[in-house]
Formats: structure tokens, sequence, C-alpha cells
């Protein structure tokens, strides 16, 4: 698999990963589990768009 797929497999796992902790998140007092679960997948896909443009 070249790196171009292995991305696109990454990315979609983190939107899986993303969607999952919105479902299924506990929430804390602070931030719930859905917020947290949603800024890393957008921090994560941020790492991914900016490694892709190297």
């Amino acid at each position: 698999m070249n790196q171009n797929g292995l991305m696109k497999v990454v990315g979609f796992g983190l939107l899986l990963l993303g969607a999952a902790g919105a479902a299924f998140g506990a929430s804390t007092p602070e931030i719930d589990a859905s917020s947290g679960m949603s800024a890393l997948t957008l921090l994560s896909g941020v790492l991914l768009v900016l490694k892709s443009r190297r």
C-alpha cells in the first residue's frame, strides 16, 4: 500500500473514531466526550492534511 492509500485509511479510521466517541462517550463536568473526540478528530485531520501537502 502506498503512502496516499495509507493516509486515506488512517483518515477514515479517525472519522469512525470521532463518530464512535460522539455516540458512546461518557461526560465529565469540564468537557463532554463528544466534544473531546471531535477536537481530537479535527486535530488529527489537520495533521494528515499538513503531512500530505509536504
